[in-house]
């Protein structure tokens, strides 16, 4: 099987049938970057590196890693806000690469993005009503009545009230922000919606708060996500699969049960480290894994090999992984990993936790 097949006929989904949503092909993504110094020349630097992945309809698909792993980078990709350098993402059989800039603006009333900061991708001088309303005026759809009408009761859908609707951004606090930035992004009623760390800046009971909101309205208009967060714990509680990213390529993608039952990347293991896990009299304990070594790695010195080799617990030092990138491949179960020692990091982490019993 090829990797443009990842997800599309493999990976578990919710309905599990049906061709996908999205589907990116060895999409890359390079800039250019200009040396130190005055005079310094511009190079090109990947910061992403022949991905392929796919959404079916109505999943909700994490990407996860640390900051710096290019997450964000390939959501502004997938939308075609970033050309792509290489490769293709397709929506619902569109080849958005193939759309001219009318073509593309007609197609993102399908296409939708919540973005992380809540208060700055507001505008400050314009009450919530008029943010939710102002998609419906750029889109054409209905007269101004009916664009108020539509904005209101989309702000009734994430909680709000017609006095909210009156009200600018820095009126409100950080967890109501966000839901008037889920209700602009809805009100268009999309199929797919890019959610860019919608969480992180909140508290973790707003955070809770909003994360059912966006199951609820999930489930209420039939939407897909994916949905970008460094937090695994949000990942495991949220998402249907998981990809995870390190230097701007797929290391390993899975659904939620697996992953997290079952890492096999070495980069997966060391970020489950430090997700709490529940035990006896509801305390938590933190899983006994190898903890992540140095810092994320630069793509403008990305290792020949394998991108985690310097700071991997199994394969620092190993000939092949410091001179051969390993592909990504599928298991019997449908599990992808891209590790030429898939399963070691996990087979330590359990005899060490069995020495510890």
């Amino acid at each position: 099987m090829s990797e443009a097949e990842i997800g599309a006929t493999s990976s578990p989904a919710t309905n599990g049938s049906g061709p996908p949503i999205l589907l990116a092909e060895d999409l890359s993504k390079t800039f250019s970057v200009r040396g130190r110094g005055r005079l310094g020349r511009s190079r090109p630097v990947t910061v992403l590196d022949g991905i392929t992945l796919s959404v079916q309809r109505g999943e909700s698909l994490g990407l996860v890693g640390e900051s710096g792993c290019g997450k964000s980078t390939l959501a502004r990709c997938l939308l075609r806000l970033l050309d792509l350098s290489e490769g293709t993402v397709h929506f619902d059989g569109v080849d958005l690469n193939s759309l001219d800039s009318g073509e593309l603006r007609a197609l993102r009333r399908r296409l939708q993005f919540v973005f992380q900061d809540p208060f700055a991708s507001l505008d400050p001088r314009m009450s919530a009503a008029q943010i939710v309303e102002e998609p419906l005026e750029i889109h054409g759809l209905g007269d101004r009545g009916e664009r108020s009408k539509m904005a209101l009761e989309m702000l009734d859908e994430v909680g709000l009230t017609p006095e909210h609707g009156r009200r600018r951004p820095h009126a409100f606090s950080g967890g109501q922000r966000q839901r008037i930035g889920i209700a602009r992004a809805f009100v268009l009623r999309p199929e797919l919606v890019i959610l860019d760390e919608p969480v992180s800046a909140l508290d973790v009971s707003v955070q809770a708060q909003v994360l059912n909101l966006l199951r609820r309205l999930q489930r209420e208009l039939g939407l897909t996500y994916v949905f970008i967060t460094h937090d695994l714990a949000v990942a495991e509680y949220f998402c249907d699969r998981v990809a995870v990213l390190y230097l701007g390529q797929v290391v390993e993608l899975a659904d939620r049960a697996t992953l997290f039952r079952r890492p096999l990347h070495p980069y997966s293991v060391s970020l489950l480290s430090v997700v709490p896990t529940p035990v006896a009299g509801g305390r938590k304990r933190r899983a006994s894994r190898p903890p992540l070594i140095g810092e994320v790695g630069s793509v403008v010195e990305r290792p020949p090999g394998c991108p985690f080799e310097p700071r991997c617990q199994v394969g620092r030092g190993r000939a092949v992984c410091q001179g051969q990138r390993p592909p990504l491949e599928q298991d019997a179960a449908g599990h992808w990993v891209a590790c030429h020692f898939p399963g070691e990091a996990g087979a330590a982490k359990a005899g060490a936790a069995g020495g510890d019993s």
